[in-house]
């Protein structure tokens, strides 16, 4: 297998980045690591500097276990609105009948 072929980690890829660019001390590491991420062809849409929110958005969608946790959680969510929207209503509905309640006695407290 050729060396370009093998995937290299990340531990790799950050050493050879560090070799390349001429070590951790370097004043233009900053830049270098901007331009990267902004033009490097691992790191999304060419000159849109890739933010860690659309590397983990990436990752969710192109994994099928974590892409089916993610709907998951979503519908987990999406339940769990409506049931906080239908709570919303019954307390409202509740407030309502006491204050019903309340007004009924009134007039029926002179018959009784």
């Amino acid at each position: 297998m050729a060396l370009k072929e093998r995937k290299m980690t990340m531990e790799e890829r950050i050493e050879a980045f560090f070799r390349q660019s001429g070590g951790p001390n370097n004043s233009k590491i900053e830049k270098l690591l901007d331009e990267h991420l902004r033009n490097g062809k691992d790191h999304g849409m060419p000159g849109r500097k890739e933010t860690f929110e659309d590397a983990v958005i990436w990752t969710v969608m192109h994994d099928p276990s974590l892409l089916l946790l993610f709907e998951r959680i979503q519908k987990w969510r999406t339940g769990r609105s409506e049931k906080q929207q239908q709570l919303l209503q019954l307390e409202e509905k509740i407030k309502n009948l006491e204050t019903e309640i309340k007004k009924l006695t009134e007039k029926i407290k002179p018959y009784v």
